[in-house]
């Protein structure tokens, strides 16, 4: 059976605020980086249209070893790709989490668990998109996206792998101005 499209949109404009470090060298400051909407969209097997918008880190505060300047990475022009692969051994790096897993958008970017709540959990990142919310806000988008998809492998597991493998999603970067490097 052939899946169901699901297109996911990362917005242009901050939603909110999040506390972050530096990664991957803390110099022990606490950063402020926008939060953003993402924006995922499919049909349910009613082929009705259904959206949800998880609030998202998109861009991090990069510091290199030594004594470099930190500054703010992330993808930030109009970029649409098509997501062809889950990685279910991935774990969060910069944060203790138990939602395991990740997608891969294009290299290293990727789209992972991120903070419960954005300005009480400080998670770092080197702009890959992070889903907030929570508990379980990483689980929660997962579980939509197999709704969305139709797919009806027996266990999670199986059904992630089926939507990477799919290519039935996509996501597409709306051009955002990368934020300043800023303290708390």
């Amino acid at each position: 059976m052939r899946l169901r499209r699901i297109a996911l949109t990362v917005g242009s404009v901050p939603v909110g605020t999040a506390y972050t470090w530096s990664y991957p060298n803390s110099d022990r400051q606490v950063y402020v980086v926008p939060t953003y909407g993402l924006t995922v969209v499919g049909r349910d097997a009613s082929n009705i249209e259904v959206r949800r918008v998880f609030e998202v880190l998109r861009f991090g505060v990069h510091r290199a070893i030594g004594n470099t300047t930190p500054r703010i990475v992330g993808l930030s022009h109009h970029y649409r790709y098509a997501i062809r692969r889950w990685i279910p051994t991935y774990k969060v790096h910069s944060f203790p989490s138990r939602e395991d897993g990740a997608w891969q958008v294009h290299g290293n970017y990727l789209i992972h668990d991120g903070p419960d709540d954005p300005k009480t959990q400080l998670y770092a990142t080197a702009g890959c998109i992070e889903i907030c919310g929570g508990p379980d806000g990483f689980v929660a988008f997962n579980r939509f996206l197999v709704q969305l998809s139709g797919t009806s492998q027996p266990t999670l597991a199986l059904q992630l792998k089926e939507i990477g493998d799919s290519a039935c999603m996509t996501i597409t970067y709306l051009p955002a101005t990368p934020p300043a490097v800023t303290l708390r």
